[in-house]
């Protein structure tokens, strides 16, 4: 009885948005997409955006758990930004690949979006910020949310 009630529930809700423009579907077929002319499209993007991967909590402890982690610092996707030019930059040491792998497949499918990364060790990160490397620059330069910073940048 609980399935039938979910069912009639979205039905509902598919129907409601297809109705009121924000949801459409090529000839009738059981394929949705979103409308992005319809009137509140970026209001409703933004209140995705923040429910969606911003269980930083969570995610602060998916990247605790890989060890070695000393800068964790999150732009694009993370904080609605569109020219932002990755959207996760992990600095560690002695990070594993397989847990690395484990983790952004994870992360991926919880934002349901392929993500651009970047992870380099410390040593590395550390030279580029001596010789104004202009990837990290810009990284920090624009807007940005730090999960980790344990280099104190």
């Amino acid at each position: 009885m609980k399935k039938i009630l979910q069912t009639k529930w979205i039905k509902r809700f598919w129907n409601f948005y297809l109705k009121n423009n924000f949801l459409q579907t090529p000839m009738k077929k059981q394929i949705y997409f979103v409308n992005k002319d319809f009137q509140f499209f970026p209001e409703l993007r933004l209140l995705a955006l923040k429910a969606a991967p911003a269980n930083r909590s969570h995610l602060l402890r998916r990247l605790n758990s890989l060890g070695g982690v000393k800068l964790a610092i999150l732009a694009g996707i993370f904080i609605n930004s569109e020219n932002s030019r990755a959207d996760l930059l992990l600095v560690g040491d002695k990070l594993k690949k397989a847990r690395l792998n484990n983790f952004f497949s994870w992360l991926e499918s919880e934002i349901g979006k392929e993500l651009n990364y970047v992870v380099m060790p410390t040593e590395e990160f550390k030279y580029r910020m001596d010789m104004y490397d202009r990837f990290v620059r810009d990284i920090l330069e624009y807007p940005h949310k730090k999960l980790i910073n344990k280099l104190h940048v």
